[in-house]
């Protein structure tokens, strides 16, 4: 029996599959992966962030964008789309053809963890974004228990990394303070 050969993409070829498709995809190593399902509680997270981000950003330099918003990273050559992506200022773009543009440069990005993104969102997404200089705040939101991992930038390599994980604390988001009881609003945990 003859092996076949996965198709290898190049990144134009996923763009233009990205573009005219009802469905959002990752793209690494020439290979093009449907993004998975995303839980009630990873949705409510997500509202409950952006629902909070939103009035405190509307008088400040901050914009906050949801899952929706591609983020290129010209170093890794990767295109990602986080849970939040927040941005200082004005939005730079990457245009990658004349139909579709991508985000450059976050401030801070915002992941909520799940079974089968934790581990990427941990090693391969951290060790890319990364290498953003915009990029001064990386979070990690735990959706089974209140547990926030966050990163701050304290120079061009070195970061600050601590937690959060009680209901009663907040975290400070692009110089805003954020209750955990809020982020984790209607979210029901499950032993």
């Amino acid at each position: 029996m003859e092996a076949v050969a996965e198709k290898i993409y190049t990144l134009e070829e996923y763009l233009e599959l990205e573009y005219h498709s009802n469905q959002r995809h990752y793209f690494f190593n020439g290979q093009i992966t449907p993004m998975t399902y995303t839980s009630n509680n990873h949705g409510l997270i997500v509202s409950n962030i952006i629902g909070e981000l939103h009035p405190l950003f509307k008088k400040s330099e901050f914009r906050e964008y949801p899952s929706d918003r591609m983020l290129y990273i010209p170093e890794c050559k990767l295109n990602y789309y986080p849970d939040v992506m927040i941005v200082k200022g004005n939005s730079v773009f990457h245009q990658h053809s004349t139909k579709m543009k991508a985000t450059t440069n976050p401030y801070a990005i915002i992941e909520v963890l799940s079974d089968s993104t934790e581990e990427m969102d941990r090693s391969s997404k951290w060790a890319c974004y990364r290498q953003i200089t915009t990029l001064q705040q990386y979070f990690l939101i735990a959706q089974d228990r209140p547990y926030i991992e966050f990163f701050n930038r304290i120079d061009e390599k070195r970061w600050e990394n601590s937690f959060a994980d009680s209901i009663g604390q907040s975290i400070r988001i692009a110089g805003f303070d954020i209750p955990l009881k809020e982020i984790y609003w209607d979210v029901e945990f499950h032993s």
